[in-house]
């Protein structure tokens, strides 16, 4: 099931107003009315995730684009310790000139949590992942880390929350 949404996600890099029907078909045509394919239509109409999936209005605005890393892979040494991973979702904000100005990285989790205690127990768990791959982002991407936001996206629930930055 996780794996069937990350997929999907992995084909959305903005939602154009007007394109969710001609996605929804696709998805219906390649993968049927799946619990995944379902989960992921939903969270892409949520209200609440609509940022994710909108291009932001600054792109253009002095020579600012915004590059999009969706499940991509990574290997880094940090601190003497090689770490492997996989992103499901960066925007990396960039000047005019091409350097990194700020990022997001965003970790979708399917995780059922339903109430306030689920919650906060889930983001609890995957902060230290997420505050790895603040460090791991802004290494790669010449940032400093606090130029970095994480949020975890709980798919159920259509819930973003921020992460706060750990100090190691």
């Amino acid at each position: 099931f996780g794996t069937g949404v990350h997929e999907r996600f992995a084909e959305v890099d903005w939602l154009v107003p007007g394109a969710l029907g001609t996605l929804a078909s696709e998805w219906m045509a390649r993968f049927g009315e799946s619990d995944a394919t379902r989960e992921a239509l939903d969270c892409l109409q949520a209200p609440e995730l609509a940022g994710l999936w909108t291009k932001p209005a600054a792109e253009g605005a002095d020579g600012r684009t915004f590059e999009i890393w969706q499940e991509r892979a990574f290997e880094i040494v940090l601190d003497g310790a090689w770490i492997t991973g996989i992103f499901d979702r960066v925007v990396v904000e960039r000047t005019g000139d091409g350097r990194a100005s700020k990022a997001t990285v965003t970790d979708f989790k399917t995780d059922q949590v339903g109430s306030a205690v689920d919650i906060g127990a889930a983001v609890a768990r995957h902060s230290p992942q997420l505050n790895l791959y603040r460090r791991v982002v802004a290494a790669l991407s010449a940032l400093e880390p606090g130029n970095v936001k994480c949020e975890l996206v709980f798919t159920r629930l259509r819930r973003r929350i921020s992460v706060p930055q750990i100090s190691r």
